[in-house]
């Protein structure tokens, strides 16, 4: 009786962890999350820029979620971009999304503008600054390679004023169990930069 008991205990429990495993390795990219980190552009309009990235995403339901961020970037040119939206996620299969987005986009640009008197023989500098508030397009893909690695790449689209289009190649790895490292690297109207940073998944 034993015997037939432990083998009856097999062949329930044995079942059950395949398909644990199974769901937590096909578990999809979250769309709730948090992140923050460090951006540096080392030629920003030909001046190197650093400054902080921030972003957080809201799952609305399985298909719909809220988003946005804010880049702050200093230096020669001080650049502010803040955007929010929302977007729909469309499964590829258990693993792969592509999403897309609108958003409503905010741009500041300000630089240092220097002038010589040369009767005075001096020099008056004076921030000049640039800003605009336009829709944005937003899109791209996310695949969870396995449960502890995701990759993604996606581009956006920003009217007004001050438009551009702009890509980026991300990578988030768990580093502890709510904790991943961020990885980006952002190609912002021409201007190629690297994120680094945390992102929490809540």
């Amino acid at each position: 009786m034993s015997a037939i008991q432990t083998l009856i205990g097999r062949l329930v429990v044995t079942p059950v962890l395949v398909l644990s495993a199974s769901a937590a390795l096909a578990q999809g990219p979250s769309y709730s999350l948090a992140e923050a980190g460090l951006a540096l552009y080392p030629t920003f309009e030909g001046e190197p820029a650093i400054g902080a990235d921030i972003r957080a995403s809201k799952a609305l339901s399985t298909d719909y979620f809220a988003f946005g961020g804010l880049k702050a970037l200093a230096g020669d040119v001080e650049v502010t971009a803040l955007h929010a939206g929302a977007g729909y996620r469309h499964p590829l299969d258990h693993r792969t999304d592509a999403w897309a987005g609108v958003t409503a986009e905010y741009q500041e640009i300000q630089v240092e503008s220097c002038e010589t008197d040369p009767l005075q023989n001096q020099t008056v500098c004076s921030d000049v600054s640039t800003d605009d508030v336009a829709p944005g397009l937003r899109g791209g893909i996310r695949r969870q390679v396995h449960r502890d690695f995701e990759i993604g790449a996606s581009a956006r689209l920003i009217t007004g004023d001050m438009d551009y289009l702009g890509f980026t190649a991300t990578g988030r790895y768990r580093w502890q169990q709510d904790i991943h490292v961020l990885v980006e690297a952002d190609f912002y109207d021409g201007n190629f930069g690297l994120i680094g940073g945390l992102s929490v998944p809540f």
